[in-house]
Order: structure tokens, then sequence, then C-alpha cells
């Protein structure tokens, strides 16, 4: 094993001086010292791509020849389009880019409904007053695992100033949306909503939420596995699994309720089942023993009394076919 002196690299051999050698450059464009003095510190490496291909073609490019030309995915492209309008660098028309630097625009701070849009310059003058933040964004990035975005510092900030989220509690949104490799923008948002609109908003209320929801989460599944469903649930099935679960049923009389479904019907009725489920709770029936007394329902004939078809359809929210 080759072992390295480490201490003997000292900041002395290094370079204390760049240049660059352009002598080879046979072309050159401007670059607003804007982008330097104001916004390098919060535009990443994308960002900084599709802005400086923007400064440096000479046609309005699109959208497509921009993700081409600089590497970048079509998320990274829309960040970075994202965090660009902000500032009012630049402007869309569908599918075309401008740059255009307005002085004017860079003083708006404009608001969309309920989400405050900050001006990366805006963030800076608060990281550098609010310890908090500073903390917040620091442990957003080790929960989420990966760098923060423009989009992220916002969505933070709304979060925390909005709402009314602790840092504490956004922390904790954030560990269990990465708990299930969900750690985009969008999703912890809506996540964080969810439980502001349920009135779960300081640390306990939402800890208990969570709780509720992983257990839910664990009930769903074994329910899928039971019924060979691979797929995901429609919210009407999972609206259906969350009633009997609140009714008291266990997954063995779920699935015993299932069997009885096939032995009548020969399909699988989520509707159907509520409806033993339903004659189960009125009867006071909840254990496997306590259900070997019910009658079993008899194999359904075309006579029946209602359509399964039109249950099943209504239970995926599927239209009908027209006969």
């Amino acid at each position: 094993m080759m072992c390295y002196n480490l201490s003997s690299y000292s900041r002395e051999v290094l370079p204390t001086k760049l240049e660059l050698n352009s002598s080879g450059w046979k072309r050159f464009f401007s670059v607003p010292c804007a982008i330097v003095d104001s916004w390098l510190k919060l535009a990443d490496g994308p960002a900084l791509k599709v802005i400086l291909y923007m400064l440096a073609s000479e046609s309005e490019p699109d959208r497509q020849s921009i993700i081409s030309a600089t590497g970048v995915t079509e998320d990274a492209f829309d960040e970075a389009v994202s965090f660009w309008k902000s500032l009012g660098v630049i402007s869309t028309d569908g599918e075309a880019l401008t740059a255009n630097p307005s002085p004017a625009a860079e003083q708006i701070r404009p608001v969309i409904a309920s989400r405050t849009v900050y001006r990366p310059g805006d963030i800076a003058d608060m990281l550098s007053a609010d310890a908090g933040l500073k903390e917040l964004f620091q442990e957003a990035e080790s929960t989420l695992g990966r760098l923060l975005k423009h989009a992220d510092h916002e969505a933070l900030i709304n979060l925390r100033d909005y709402y009314g989220f602790t840092e504490e509690s956004i922390v904790l949104i954030l560990g269990y949306c990465a708990g299930l490799g969900k750690t985009s923008v969008r999703y912890y948002e809506s996540v964080a909503k969810s439980l502001y609109e349920k009135g779960a908003s300081d640390f306990h209320s939402i800890e208990t939420e969570f709780e509720r929801l992983t257990e839910q989460h664990s009930f769903e599944s074994e329910i899928k596995r039971d019924f060979g469903l691979d797929i995901k649930l429609t919210p009407r099935q999972s609206q259906y699994i969350s009633s009997w679960k609140e009714m008291g049923f266990s997954a063995e009389m779920i699935s015993l309720a299932r069997e009885r479904c096939a032995d009548a019907t020969n399909k699988l009725s989520f509707p159907y089942i509520d409806k033993i489920l339903k004659s189960w709770q009125d009867k006071g029936i909840f254990t496997p023993e306590a259900a070997e007394t019910d009658i079993k329902p008899q194999k359904q004939d075309k006579e029946h009394s209602f359509d399964l078809d039109e249950f099943d359809l209504f239970t995926l929210g599927a239209k009908k076919e027209e006969k």
C-alpha cells in the first residue's frame, strides 16, 4: 500500500495567481458584470451554462439547441430558466428564449398566489442576517442528499415564513420525503401543504401524522400483495382500504372478504368487498372464527340486483363503454 504524506502539500506550492491563455481564442462575447457581482454565488452550474450559451449565441436559441449544446438535463434546464426569469434576466415565449437584462425588472419581486418568489440577492441578504436560515439550508442539503437549487431556497423560505413551520419541522418533512425516495421541490412542498391543511404544523403533530401515514402505507402494501396488485392504487381504492382499517378490520379479515368476493363473482371488486365488510361490521363480525358463522354469498347470476361491472368501473374511475 502506498502512503502519502499529506503534510508535505502546503499552500506555498499552490499557485497564487491565475492567468488566462487567450492567444488561441478567435471570438469573444460580453458577459454583464451583474452575473459575476450579484448572482455567481447563487447560480448553479446548469444556470451558468444556459446563460453563457444564450449570451454567446448570435440568434435566438430554442430549448432543444440549448440542452444539446450545454449538456444539461431537461429538468436542470427548466430550473435554470426559472432562476433567470425570477431575476428578469430572460423572458420566455413558448419555446423561444431571449436574453433581456432589465434593471427595472430586477427591482420587482413577483408574488404568485401564496408563494413568494425571491430574487437571489434577497436570499443572499437573508442568509447574511439570519443564522437560522443558513443552518436550515445546510440541514436540508444533508437530509435530501443533494445540493439545493434556487427553487429549493424559495420553497424552504416560504415553508418557514409563510406557512409557519419551524426549521426542525421542515427538516422532519424533508427526512420523511427522502425516506420515500422523493426529494424534488414539488413533492416535499406538496407534503408540507397537505400537513398545513390538516392542521399539523408543529413538530409533534407532524411526527404523529407521519407515523399514521407510514402505518397506512404499510397496511396498503399488505393488502396490495394479498390482492395480487402490482400497480399503483387509485385514490378511490386507497380510500376503500383506509375506510376498512378505520372500521377495525385486520388484513386477515380483508383477505377473507376478498375470498368471499372471488367465490361469489370470480373477480376482484372493491365495492363488493366493501359491501361484505360493512355487513360484518353491522353484525359485529371482526374475527375469522365469527366470519365462519356468517352465510357465504352465492355466486352471482345475471339477475342480480346490481351490476358488478358498474361497481368496478366506478372504483377505477372509468367510463363504461357503450354497447
